[in-house]
């Protein structure tokens, strides 16, 4: 027997050797089944994360795909308990589920949740499922994106400036700016990856240039990790200049940001006689770099002595 016709049989009016169904009470019991329903597919990805047994998947997707209103504040509940107890793997399927039931309008929520700092934290799933969201609607994200990177609260800031890449418009470059100047480095490298969404950008690109130069090495490191995408072979030369930095992180990543930017280009020499420069580092790390450099450039390396 189907759930609405145990229902109906179960709710009939007797009148005149009829039977007639209360149509308002057996929609109203149906929905409180379906309620019912999806609060005990919740619970089951609940034990999930604390057992880690079987695969949630179906259930997650299921919620977040209900339409069930009623389950966002257990969800929001749940994901605050999950953030308070370092759990990226329990809050990635909240972060799920609130993104399937209300779209643009959980944006505020997740972008804050993403802000805060966790042991461990895994975040390509969540950074995925945010950039859907940012993509879907750039325009409603924006303001939540603008008042993060206003706000004097540090992760607040890192997490603003890093969506800012998903809805950035040539007129942010001057904010960009004021960011590079930071005197806190994590911020300086989340506005670099921020300027890089500017391809072809010329005033974004020599504010990448410019982080070259800048006193923390992995704020330096970042700018040569974003120029191999976002550069055009002539950056080469100004990477060249880096050959001789006293950060082993930073001439590690010349080598393959070399090559791919002077490949088939009028710059191959120079990113030739770089990366050779490069092979006779005292780092393992840096002549491995240098090597990938150079088989991207199709240069031979030299025969060993």
């Amino acid at each position: 027997m189907t759930l609405i016709a145990a229902v109906a049989g179960s709710e009939c009016d007797r009148a005149d050797g009829m039977i007639g169904v209360n149509a308002s009470h057996v929609a109203t019991i149906l929905r409180r089944s379906i309620r019912e329903g999806v609060q005990m597919t919740l619970a089951e990805v609940f034990r999930h994360v604390e057992t880690l047994d079987g695969d949630p998947w179906p259930s997650v997707r299921e919620l977040a795909m209900s339409g069930d209103r009623s389950l966002i504040p257990p969800v929001q509940a749940a994901l605050e308990r999950y953030l308070d107890e370092d759990d990226w793997y329990g809050r990635d399927f909240m972060v799920y589920i609130l993104a399937g039931l209300r779209g643009v309008a959980a944006f505020p929520l997740l972008l804050r949740a993403f802000a805060r700092p966790l042991r461990g934290n895994d975040l390509d799933n969540f950074c995925a499922w945010l950039a859907d969201i940012m993509e879907t609607d750039p325009a409603a994200c924006r303001p939540t994106i603008m008042s993060f990177i206003a706000t004097g609260h540090r992760d607040l800031r890192s997490a603003g400036l890093w969506a800012l890449g998903y809805v950035i418009q040539p007129s942010d470059v001057e904010l960009l700016r004021q960011a590079l100047a930071d005197p806190d480095a994590r911020i300086r490298q989340d506005a670099l990856g921020a300027l890089s969404s500017l391809k072809g950008d010329r005033r974004a690109y020599e504010l990448v240039l410019s982080a070259l130069h800048d006193p923390d090495a992995w704020t330096r490191q970042s700018a040569v990790l974003h120029l191999r995408w976002f550069a055009d072979a002539a950056a080469v030369e100004h990477l060249a200049r880096l050959i001789q930095d006293p950060d082993v992180s930073v001439r590690s990543a010349l080598g393959e940001t070399i090559g791919n930017l002077a490949v088939g280009t009028d710059r191959s020499a120079v990113a030739a006689d770089a990366l050779l420069s490069l092979l006779a580092d005292t780092s393992p790390q840096v002549r491995a770099g240098a090597a990938r450099g150079l088989g991207v450039l199709g240069v031979p390396r030299p025969a060993a002595t």
